[in-house]
């Protein structure tokens, strides 16, 4: 049986744990080549171990960090099919206790990274390419004390609408937005006292957090080619947290 990604290159950013780390572990399987990149060397060589990727240390909110990424792109790859601006951080703060050095923060990382991303490898996504934005469902609604965290999310989906309507019919741009997620920020949250499991847990109709594979598989239908014709969408994979 052929495999859905065989010759395509993909870059995940922030792959190195999470959800980067299962998307590129999917992508990888199904025959992608696949690059990731993200802040810490540790994380990055563990999973390039376990995946066979190329790796690379990058700060997606560095222009400098960005153009450094796409020369090695370049010289490693040639091209780049698909781009999955994965990376992200969450800080806890209200407007009113949130610090300019924390929104900042914030918002390069979770905003700017994904526009200047793509705005930089853009002349490497050659037609056929495909744009994936990882956003939240606190992109699609709004929660207490994460008001940096809830602005950054809720543009990147519209940054996403934005790059489909520009980019098409060349290159396709879309976006998944999970709910809670067994991820190693999750458990940031949890070790740090903003959260507890089983709150977080029960914040999905289903019952449970998702898994990093859950979004991975969505990952692969939206950058695959069985989705060629799906381009703007913005897809919740949450459980049925935003349901009702």
């Amino acid at each position: 049986m052929a495999k859905l990604l065989a010759g395509k290159v993909a870059l995940v950013t922030g792959g190195g744990t999470g959800i980067g780390r299962a998307i590129a572990e999917r992508f990888s399987t199904e025959g992608a080549r696949v690059a990731i990149c993200g802040r810490r060397d540790k994380p990055l060589r563990e999973t390039a171990k376990a995946t066979g990727a190329k790796w690379l240390v990058a700060d997606v909110s560095s222009s400098d960090s960005v153009e450094a990424l796409a020369t090695w792109l370049k010289e490693e790859f040639e091209r780049v099919d698909i781009v999955v601006n994965n990376a992200g951080i969450f800080l806890n703060g209200t407007v009113a206790t949130t610090t300019e050095a924390e929104w900042d923060a914030v918002i390069d990382t979770n905003l700017k990274g994904p526009w200047l991303v793509s705005h930089t490898l853009l002349p490497l996504i050659p037609a056929g390419g495909n744009i994936l934005n990882i956003a939240s469902t606190l992109g699609l609604y709004s929660m207490p004390d994460a008001a940096a965290y809830c602005a950054a999310k809720g543009g990147v989906v519209n940054l996403t609408r934005a790059m489909a309507l520009e980019l098409a019919p060349d290159v396709r741009a879309n976006c998944i937005c999970p709910a809670v997620v067994e991820t190693p920020m999750a458990t940031d949250r949890i070790e740090a006292g903003t959260e507890v499991w089983e709150k977080m847990e029960k914040a999905q109709p289903i019952g449970r957090m998702g898994q990093p594979e859950e979004i991975a598989a969505m990952a692969l239908h939206l950058c695959g080619p069985e989705a060629e014709w799906t381009t703007g969408s913005i897809i919740a994979v949450d459980g049925g947290q935003t349901a009702g």
